[in-house]
């Protein structure tokens, strides 16, 4: 169990810092899914993630953006 300090700091746990393998200088983020919330490692490898392979038939991002917004003026 952690307890959150007077600067509403945490310490995870040794246990869980191995097991999702979080290292000094680790990007996190926490995220609220439902009513829980979960701590996400590496937050910009993850958008990665979600975004490759979206542009592979040559558009680029503000041809996307103009796709899903309308045309930007």
């Amino acid at each position: 169990m952690s307890k959150v300090t007077a600067k509403y700091q945490i310490t995870i746990p040794q246990r869980v810092r191995k097991e999702l393998g979080i290292v000094p200088g680790a990007e996190v983020d926490i995220a609220k899914e439902g009513k829980k919330y979960v701590l996400v490692i590496d937050p910009i490898r993850a958008l990665h993630r979600k975004w490759r392979g979206k542009f592979k038939n040559g558009s680029t991002t503000m041809e996307y953006m103009n796709r899903v917004r309308g045309e930007v003026n």
